[in-house]
């Protein structure tokens, strides 16, 4: 979870306003956990996959979506939004249904965020290795 506080943890899970709830995520009168920019997506994925794994309705229209999904929001999250939605898609599909090629992708950008944000030097050294083999001539390889 985001906040260390227990307690706040709490108001916030018992919060029924959705309005009510994000603004209390903003708060910065609460310690915020030291990798909370490395789990953050992770975080909102299982509660995502949770609440459609619960709910039957919800789940039926979710599966009944194909493609890309647009999601809403700042920009951060109007993207991994649609990828979190899209994984559950892929993972809540029966097993014949499922397009594994696309969900090898979503969970290869889960994996990439979290290691951009546990070693951003890292990554940015994978990224500049990817870039300098894709840009290679095919001969070279």
């Amino acid at each position: 979870m985001k906040f260390r506080e227990e307690e706040y943890r709490e108001q916030i899970r018992k919060e029924s306003s959705g309005t009510k709830v994000w603004s209390m995520g903003q708060s910065r009168r609460y310690k915020i956990v030291e990798n909370w920019e490395e789990i953050k997506v992770d975080v909102m994925y299982e509660a995502n996959k949770a609440k459609f794994s619960q709910n039957a309705k919800l789940k039926e229209v979710l599966l009944s979506t194909k493609g890309d999904i647009d999601a809403r929001g700042f920009p951060f999250w109007a993207y991994w939004n649609g990828r979190i939605l899209e994984r559950i898609r892929e993972e809540l599909r029966a097993k014949e249904e499922r397009d594994e090629k696309a969900l090898k992708l979503l969970l290869d950008a889960f994996e990439d965020y979290r290691f951009s944000r546990k070693d951003p030097k890292g990554w940015a050294m994978k990224q500049k290795k990817t870039a300098e083999a894709k840009s290679k001539p095919e001969q070279e390889k």
